[in-house]
């Protein structure tokens, strides 16, 4: 019976020992059967990959090589030179061209029966370059070579604000981008540069507007003094005053229209203007139409309104402000106004006369232009006796140089520093709005404050008025500068004290200085002098250096405050056919 106990209890331990038996032949069976299925690269690798002389980055976990060219290269065929270990091969092989242009390529190296396959992608930057550029339904032509687009838009679109479209390829990026609206009065540069980051092209796109159906010039005669209308396309109306005696039922005009344009009734052809208006229509290029009212009237001016100038009539003067401003009184004034030839100016050419506009501009020279000596001594004369039997006078531009002869006010050579006109150099962009000065710092007299001149006139965003806007701009004329003004005078320059004592003296209104300078003790920039001693007129005085009353001659440059000018102008004369 113990025999048989014993054997019970060495039952559990047979079975442990059976267990662990097994489990130990399970267990070296598995070691037995485990394969290691990775590959052995390390003599299957690229260990250098250039191109073009140059090392790709390689990342040799993911098996790839990557590299990005200067903008322009032809990657279609780009030579590559490969570095192995000893004994392996590579597909395509080193040494050879590779055609990378439709994507990734895949190099299979070789060796010791174990192969490994890395792709290679190798790029170029963007070539800079604009493949198209439209406006709206219009393209481009596009000159690689030049840099140059132009492209030609309708007449009834807005050449200030045109919205291009274009193409760039890809990996550049460009400036204006595209979509963007832009100011095409002048050519605007566009550049596109690759993402290289120094690789860049410019182009510059000239927009050339086709012309609208306008009348430039309708006139009675081929000579440049005949009865010339006056044209107001906005209006569509055109204006010919005849003098007193002048049939009015067979005239026959010469008519001007823009390129490309036609009118109806035809240019040359005697129509009856006695019973009222005749229409014109004249047809553009793209076939729209305008329609003038076509009126000629008799004129017997009081001539009241005189303007001077060296030409034989105001078509005919050659500097483009100062016939700007004779046209403008012209048509503005056309019942009182008279214009006087300078060779012709007398006491009796002035008799009716109220106010005398001595107004021009030049180039290179502060002479009158159409007058090879300038306005002489004698006519000086003229004008000072007009101006002291009672006259009224504005004198501005160049003609303020009458000022020191006329004996008003005394001034001289050295404070009115005129050059001819500059903008350092003559002629160019110029980012600063010119103007009057609205208000000051210091309180100044009513008188000053609220002068009737300024009746009307629009202020800028700042506290001033301007008169000339932030583009191209002619010249620039300086005006009386009190630094160096008169030295009977005491008080400081830039002052208010200043200003006061100076029109105590000269029984004038210092009206206002310039924008930038903030006081009217600075000098003369528009003023009234009211009659004092022999000089029984009124005088209005105005340097502005602004007053440029035509735009036509700069580069296309608009004046968006233009009608601050004739306002100004217009009080002017008001004022002085009052007094």
């Amino acid at each position: 019976m113990k025999n048989i106990s014993k054997l019970f209890k060495m039952i559990p331990l047979l079975f442990l020992g059976i267990a662990i038996t097994l489990f130990t032949a399970v267990g070296c069976e598995d070691n037995i059967k485990f394969e290691d299925n990775v590959p052995d690269y390390t003599y299957s690798i690229i260990r250098d990959f250039k191109v073009n002389g140059q090392s790709a980055a390689i990342n040799h976990t993911n098996a790839v090589i990557t590299y990005t060219l200067p903008a322009g290269t032809n990657i279609s065929s780009v030579p590559v030179e490969i570095t192995l270990p000893e004994g392996a091969t590579v597909e395509p092989a080193s040494g050879t061209t590779v055609d990378f242009s439709k994507g990734p390529v895949i190099f299979t190296v070789s060796n010791n029966g174990i192969s490994r396959k890395y792709t290679a992608t190798v790029a170029a930057y963007g070539s800079p370059m604009i493949m198209s550029f439209s406006i709206g339904d219009k393209t481009g032509t596009i000159n690689q070579a030049a840099g140059t687009i132009e492209i030609t838009v309708g007449s009834q679109e807005d050449i200030t604000k045109l919205t291009p479209l274009y193409i760039i390829p890809g990996g550049t990026t460009s400036t204006p981008q595209s979509g963007v609206a832009q100011d095409f009065t002048n050519p605007v540069k566009y550049t596109v540069v690759s993402n290289d980051g120094f690789t860049g092209k410019s182009y510059f796109v000239k927009v050339t507007q086709l012309p609208n159906p306008f009348i430039s010039s309708f006139k009675t005669g081929e000579d440049i003094c005949s009865v010339t209308g006056i044209v107001d396309n906005t209006a569509s109306t055109i204006v010919l005053d005849f003098p007193s005696g002048t049939n009015l039922s067979s005239i026959t005009p010469i008519i001007a229209v823009t390129a490309g344009s036609t009118v109806s009734p035809a240019s040359g052809v005697a129509k009856n203007f006695a019973n009222g208006p005749v229409n014109y229509t004249v047809t553009n290029v793209e076939g729209l139409t305008k329609i003038y009212a076509v009126t000629a009237r008799i004129i017997n001016s009081t001539k009241k309104v005189a303007f001077v100038s060296g030409a034989s009539c105001v078509e005919s003067i050659t500097e483009p402000d100062t016939k700007a401003a004779a046209l403008w009184l012209k048509q503005n004034y056309a019942e009182d106004f008279v214009y006087i030839q300078a060779s012709n100016l007398s006491a009796q050419a002035l008799a009716n006369t109220k106010v005398l506009l001595l107004y021009w501009d030049n180039v290179g020279t502060q002479k009158m232009p159409d007058t090879a000596s300038g306005i002489t001594a004698a006519q000086v004369q003229v004008i000072t006796d007009y101006y002291k039997a009672g006259g009224g006078l504005i004198v501005e531009g160049f003609g303020i140089n009458l000022l020191d002869e006329i004996g008003r006010i005394k001034m001289g050579s050295v404070v009115f520093q005129n050059n001819g006109g500059n903008t350092n150099p003559v002629g160019g962009q110029n980012l600063d709005a010119w103007g009057l000065r609205g208000t000051y710092s210091t309180a100044f007299p009513n008188a000053a404050a609220n002068h009737p001149l300024l009746t009307g006139l629009t202020k800028g965003s700042t506290d001033y008025y301007p008169m000339n806007n932030a583009k191209y701009k002619e010249d620039r004329n300086f005006g009386i500068d009190f630094g160096g003004y008169d030295s009977s005078f005491t008080k400081g320059q830039c002052s208010e004290d200043r200003a006061l004592e100076f029109e105590a003296a000269t029984n004038s209104i210092l009206i206002r200085w310039y924008e930038w300078l903030d006081a009217r003790g600075c000098g003369i920039g528009l003023a009234e002098f009211k009659p004092q001693g022999a000089f029984q007129g009124t005088m209005i005085v105005n340097t502005g250096g602004w007053l440029e009353w035509s735009m036509a001659d700069n580069n296309g440059a608009v004046n968006d405050y233009q009608n601050n000018i004739y306002r100004l102008h217009k009080n002017a004369i008001e004022l002085l056919l009052n007094k």
